[in-house]
């Protein structure tokens, strides 16, 4: 199910029961210069730790698509995301378990950005202040990915709300015939 499009500024969440904070940045080039219209899709947990899909499959929520103004920034309103217990029946529990690991997954925002004649970007932004930061059971987290959030930001769009401020950098295609989909065509990798 496609995430709807909404309008910069606007909410993921439908009907957040808990304050909600900024997330706002710029999509550029690697040379810095924004990248208008880029698509700026991000999913994430509610304030409980559930995804939407676990909830009610014909429920959208805490989800969206935005779209980058002509200098490439965005910027929505969402709720802090909640880490979770992954499932631990069948085997990935029983693998989790011979490991003698937590399994589970700290704070995190999931994001897809794109743009025409670009490289895709697939990632995830971790919420630094989270319990299980430095010990991800699914080892996601990276060092330039955590994040953390600010309470006086003077930058941020959305005055009155925490804010979380990061920039997104996309590369060009190598070709015209480049899809640009991260692991569209694995061979591409192997020959790169």
């Amino acid at each position: 199910q496609d995430s709807p499009s909404k309008k910069l500024g606007e909410s993921i969440v439908n009907h957040p029961e808990v304050p909600e904070i900024t997330i706002y940045g710029r999509v550029t080039d690697v040379a810095g210069k924004g990248i208008p219209n880029a698509s700026v899709e991000i999913w994430q947990t509610d304030d409980k730790g559930v995804y939407d899909l676990q909830k009610d499959a014909a429920s959208i929520d805490a989800r969206a698509r935005f779209h980058t103004d002509n200098e490439g920034r965005y910027w929505l309103r969402t709720v802090t995301p909640l880490g979770y217990l992954i499932p631990l029946d069948g085997p990935v529990g029983d693998m989790i378990r011979a490991q003698k690991r937590h399994g589970y997954r700290p704070g995190h925002i999931h994001f897809l950005i794109s743009a025409p004649g670009y490289r895709e970007v697939v990632t995830a932004l971790y919420m630094g202040y989270d319990d299980h930061i430095d010990s991800d059971t699914v080892f996601g987290v990276r060092a330039p990915l955590v994040t953390g959030i600010d309470k006086k930001d003077p930058n941020n769009p959305i005055p009155g709300l925490d804010s979380i401020h990061f920039d997104f950098h996309l590369a060009a295609l190598a070709s015209p015939a480049d899809s640009g989909r991260v692991g569209a065509d694995p061979s591409q990798i192997l020959k790169r």
